[in-house]
C-alpha cells in the first residue's frame, strides 16, 4: 500500500510538472503559475532578456494588512518562452539588521535589471522606502551581481543628485523664493509652481525624489533611470556612469507638472517611445 502511495504521489508530480511547463498561453486576470505550479510572486517586475533567456524580477509580496511590505526581497523567474516561468529563488534578499536600510519591513518596489558589458556586472535598481517610513523617503536602491539570478550585493540607497540642477533650467526657476506655503494644493497655482520648480528648488540640497522608476539602455550603452519625481508630479531622466551604479549629474526634467508615473521606456527605428500611467494612486487609469 505504501508503495502505491508513493507511486501515485510520484505520478502527481510528475503530471502537474508536465502540465505547469506546457502554457501557450495566459489569462489576463487569471492565475499565472510558475513551471512548479506556485502562483508567480514578481509583482511591479522588469523583464531583462540575457543569452537565449528571459529574466523576471519584481517585488515578493505576501498577504494581509501587512503583505506590501519587503519582508522577503526580489524575486527572480526564468523563461525561455515568456509563458512558461521557472523560480530562480530571490535575487536580493532583505536582511534582519536594523542598522541596515535594506531591513525587513522596508518598501521595495519596481526593481528593474541592466547588464554592464564593461564590468561584466548585472545592476539592480529600485524604488526604496524606510521601514515604518510610508513612503516620505522616496530613495532609490542599487544593487550588483556576478550572475544574473543572484546573489545581488546591496550597495546603497539614496535621494539622486543633490545640489544639481537639471539640464536646460531657467535662471528664472533656480532662484524663484516662491515655497508651499500658502499654496493650496490641487489648486492651479499650485499646479503652476509644480511646472517652475516648486518642488525641484525644495529638493535641491537634499537630491531629488524617486518613486515608480525604469531603467533604459540606449545603442551607445549609456544607461538611464527614469522615475517619477517632485511628489510624483513630474518625470526624471537621470543618465548613469559608465558601470552603472551611480549617477553623472546630468538629468533632465520630463512634461513638468504632468502627473505622470509607472513609466516604460523603448527605441525604435531611431524613434524613442514612453508609456506611463496617469496620477490616481492605487485607482487605475488609462495609459499615456
Amino acid at each position: 500500500m505504501a508503495t502505491f502511495i508513493k507511486t501515485l504521489i510520484l505520478i502527481l508530480s510528475v503530471t502537474n510538472a508536465l502540465f505547469a511547463q506546457s502554457n501557450g498561453q495566459f489569462e489576463l486576470g487569471g492565475v499565472w503559475n510558475d513551471t512548479e505550479n506556485n502562483v508567480i510572486n514578481a509583482h511591479g517586475g522588469g523583464i531583462l532578456k540575457y543569452s537565449d533567456t528571459y529574466y523576471w524580477f519584481g517585488e515578493i509580496k505576501g498577504s494581509g494588512k501587512n503583505g506590501h511590505l519587503a519582508l522577503k526581497g526580489v524575486s527572480c523567474y526564468a523563461s525561455k518562452d515568456l509563458y512558461n516561468w521557472k523560480n530562480e529563488g530571490i535575487a536580493l534578499k532583505v536582511v534582519e539588521d536594523t542598522t541596515s536600510l535594506l531591513q525587513s519591513g522596508c518598501l521595495i518596489e519596481r526593481p528593474k535589471v541592466i547588464y554592464n558589458a564593461k564590468t561584466k556586472k548585472f545592476v539592480m535598481w529600485f524604488h526604496h522606502e524606510l521601514k515604518d517610513k510610508g513612503y516620505a523617503a522616496a530613495l532609490t536602491g542599487c544593487a550588483v551581481a556576478d550572475s544574473i539570478a543572484g546573489p545581488y550585493t546591496y550597495l546603497f540607497s539614496k535621494r539622486i543628485n543633490a545640489g544639481i540642477w537639471s539640464v536646460g533650467l531657467s535662471k528664472k526657476i533656480k532662484t524663484d523664493t516662491l515655497t508651499e506655503k500658502g499654496l493650496k494644493k490641487g489648486s492651479e497655482a499650485w499646479k503652476l509652481a509644480i511646472v517652475n520648480g516648486l518642488y525641484l528648488r525644495r529638493d535641491f540640497k537634499e537630491g531629488q525624489m524617486s518613486r515608480d522608476m525604469t531603467l533604459f539602455v540606449d545603442d551607445d550603452k549609456k544607461a538611464y533611470l527614469l522615475t517619477a519625481s517632485e511628489e510624483n508630479q513630474t518625470l526624471h531622466l537621470h543618465e548613469l556612469s559608465k558601470d552603472y551604479t551611480d549617477f553623472t549629474g546630468k538629468f533632465y526634467r520630463i512634461f513638468p507638472g504632468g502627473r505622470n508615473e509607472g513609466a516604460a521606456l523603448f527605441k525604435k527605428n531611431g524613434l524613442y517611445y514612453m508609456f506611463s500611467s496617469g496620477l490616481t494612486g492605487w485607482k487605475p487609469n488609462p495609459g499615456k
